[in-house]
């Protein structure tokens, strides 16, 4: 698996271009700029998927798609997406819990940060979107956020097997281990 990343919009989204069996996945779009399209260069990514529906997620979506780039989503995601982007095209595939993706990724659907919230976890590799960051988590403040969900998912997350690198939706990679030895929100979830 080869994981290339750039860094795009006003919400600084990190977007992860992975290559897996011969499979060419887009993680999280953020924007569809002259910026991802020149990374890309020229480069056909097979499937987009959004590990939810936030803009900063989601905005490189439609063009993508237009480049003939299938768009993968949590059913549960779509209330967001609808909200946002009204009139968007139809989604080319829903990813329910357990789905595998290229045969490397597998779905875990982890709400709490908003409704369809998922992470793509791979072998040591997570793409953990807006669930955890290097010493944070995401947000459960906006609409369809929940602090008791994102705790759930997140003793979901740190009661997997081993270590992991961690790729965000925002800021520095960091691993599994670190966090659950240093973020103050994972440290805390057992006093919950």
């Amino acid at each position: 698996m080869r994981v290339e990343s750039i860094c795009l919009g006003d919400y600084a989204t990190n977007c992860y271009l992975v290559n897996t069996n011969g499979i060419s996945l887009l993680i999280d779009p953020a924007v569809a700029s002259p910026g991802l399209f020149s990374w890309l260069d020229e480069r056909k990514v097979d499937m987009v998927i959004n590990t939810h529906a936030h803009p900063d997620h989601v905005g490189g979506n439609w063009e993508l798609q237009k480049r003939g780039s299938k768009i993968l989503l949590h059913r549960a995601a779509l209330s967001t997406l609808n909200k946002f982007y009204p009139e968007h095209p139809p989604i080319d595939r829903y990813i329910d819990e357990g789905a595998v993706i290229a045969d490397s990724l597998r779905v875990l659907h982890t709400p709490g940060h908003c409704p369809g919230s998922i992470i793509l976890v791979g072998e040591g590799v997570i793409f953990s979107g807006d669930l955890i960051f290097a010493g944070s988590i995401g947000r459960t403040d906006l609409p369809g956020g929940s602090r008791r969900e994102i705790h759930r998912s997140l003793k979901r997350l740190v009661s997997l097997p081993g270590d992991y690198r961690i790729y965000p939706g925002h800021g520095e990679q960091t691993t599994l281990e670190q966090e659950r030895m240093n973020n103050p929100f994972i440290t805390r979830l057992e006093d919950r």
